[in-house]
């Protein structure tokens, strides 16, 4: 097993923000993201935006210097418990990188953090076809709501 560093991503760093970007794109243009890469604009606006929004929180893992890891999460807040939870919105390690603990270790980290930051919860979507995925997220404790939920959308 690899030993990686977890760290909240600096998004006003360029080489964060690079990290950022490629990882995203990897995923997107994965099947069990969407398929495709993501769109010039979205790459450019990405971290950036990020940086902004009031309730991202990056988080990257690397080992030996090399960013192998990235989960992009968003602090909410749950009205029926009244307390606060970390939604991890992306979640990718690089395809090479795999198999290797780095993915735990980013739970972990994740879930170190959003103790520290007073959370009672932290949430995740996963596809259902996406086993191996299913699999790390029943190791780490994680699992289905109840009831289930089904995840919805509305193009605007």
């Amino acid at each position: 097993m690899t030993t990686a560093i977890v760290r909240k991503a600096d998004l006003r760093s360029m080489q964060d923000a690079a990290c950022i970007v490629r990882l995203l794109d990897e995923y997107a243009s994965d099947p069990m993201g969407r398929s495709g890469p993501l769109d010039l604009a979205a790459k450019e606006r990405l971290a950036a935006d990020l940086a902004e929004h009031p309730s991202a929180i990056v988080f990257l893992a690397e080992t030996d210097r090399k960013v192998l890891g990235l989960a992009v999460c968003f602090l909410q807040y749950s009205t029926f418990g009244a307390f606060l939870l970390l939604n991890i919105h992306d979640f990718i390690v690089t395809a090479s990188a795999r198999k290797q603990g780095i993915g735990r270790a980013m739970l972990r980290g994740i879930c170190d953090a959003a103790k520290t930051q007073g959370c009672q919860k932290v949430t995740l979507e996963v596809r259902q076809d996406n086993s191996a995925a299913q699999s790390l997220y029943r190791t780490e404790a994680f699992d289905e709501c109840e009831p289930p939920m089904l995840f919805w959308q509305r193009q605007l």
